[in-house]
């Protein structure tokens, strides 16, 4: 049996709260409708061309158009708080991206494509339902924050390595058990969050050859075994 979730039970819409966002998204560049009980992706937003930035957190749209993708220029994406159980793999066209948030939604897989965004710096995908991390995320080689906490994450892929700029790894709360080895090439790494998971060890190359100075371990095993490891802040609670 699949997971079961309740999609919410559709309003009627506020088109003039459409339409006033509409408006000011052609002179500000940015579409916000926040906390507007949205069951969707307005029906125009696609063909904004020239949005820099949306915002539709705190909603109750299940599903984004495939259209996203002619958003050429957008830089930052947030539909947080949403009902979304996937994301179009026309996210990947996007290519100005720098930041997307899509924590708090039951979203079970990140597309591939996200792999084609060079330039993006900051992804929340927390609290959802993953099962994975995409190894294409190792081509998203201006990432320096990623949170995928709270998910149902079992095993993280070696090719992760390869996101040289990465500072903050968020990845507490899954079901991990362990840190592949490649990842003490992760040389710009500082902070590191595996809370709630059964994670017995840190790779050595983790500790000794990236930029670690804050690990959080609660609820942990790995914790006390790097208590002392120069310059760095272990925090259990």
């Amino acid at each position: 049996m699949g997971i079961i979730f309740s999609v919410p039970v559709a309003e009627p819409l506020d088109i003039t709260a459409i339409h006033k966002a509409e408006s000011e998204a052609k002179k500000s560049k940015s579409f916000v409708l926040r906390n507007a009980k949205l069951p969707a992706c307005p029906r125009r937003l696609p063909y904004l061309s020239k949005l820099r930035e949306v915002d539709l957190s705190s909603n109750r749209i299940v599903e984004m158009p495939f259209e996203i993708g002619r958003l050429y220029k957008l830089q930052s994406l947030n539909l947080s708080q949403n009902f979304l159980s996937k994301l179009p793999s026309s996210l990947g066209d996007c290519v100005a991206l720098k930041e997307i948030v899509i924590s708090n939604n039951v979203i079970d897989a990140i597309p591939d494509q996200l792999g084609q965004l060079k330039l993006l710096e900051q992804l929340d995908a927390s609290h959802n339902r993953l099962f994975e991390i995409p190894p294409s995320l190792k081509n998203c080689v201006s990432l320096v924050y990623l949170n995928v906490g709270e998910n149902l994450i079992e095993e993280l892929t070696p090719e992760l390595r390869e996101l040289g700029k990465l500072i903050e790894f968020n990845l507490s709360f899954n079901k991990i058990e362990t840190i592949p080895d490649e990842y003490g090439e992760m040389s710009s790494l500082q902070k590191l969050d595996i809370r709630g998971n059964a994670i017995a060890r840190l790779p050595e190359a983790l500790l000794r050859d990236t930029s670690l100075n804050r690990l959080y371990t609660h609820g942990c095993p790995v914790g006390v075994s790097c208590l002392f490891v120069p310059s760095l802040h272990t925090f259990f609670g």
